[in-house]
């Protein structure tokens, strides 16, 4: 496999599970919890799908450090590589609140730089990567 199909595959599967996560969260923010719980002596489903999204966006960042789109993509990657670090802050930021809220979710799905992030996930599967 090339490199860049090798690239392709490790983006797409960070893609999967950034959207799992994401559809997660925006279900959610739906159910109107005051306060997160945890299941049995583990930790809250909602926690779990934040640690799996941030390990997804640490390999985005990292199949992205050698660029994107070639020459020709060198300004986007930069974009795509800031935006997924601001996603991967915000994402830390949850996790670092003792309990997290149906509201706290509900506000975070709704951030402009979570959107454009997830803008920027539908783009380069559709238009930048090989064609599945």
């Amino acid at each position: 496999m090339t490199d860049s199909l090798i690239q392709a595959a490790a983006l797409r599967a960070a893609f999967d599970t950034i959207e799992e996560s994401y559809e997660f969260m925006l279900a959610y923010a739906a159910q109107g919890r005051k306060q997160e719980t945890a299941e049995g002596t583990g930790e809250s489903q909602i926690r779990q799908y934040l640690r799996r999204m941030a390990a997804a966006l640490d390999d985005c960042a990292r199949a992205t450090a050698d660029g994107l789109g070639g020459e020709a993509g060198a300004a986007f990657a930069g974009r795509f590589r800031a935006d997924t670090a601001v996603a991967r802050s915000v994402v830390a930021l949850l996790l670092a609140r003792p309990s997290i809220s149906s509201e706290m979710v509900d506000n975070t799905n709704g951030l402009i730089a979570l959107r454009a992030f997830l803008t920027d996930v539908f783009f380069v599967d559709q238009a930048v990567l090989p064609a599945r």
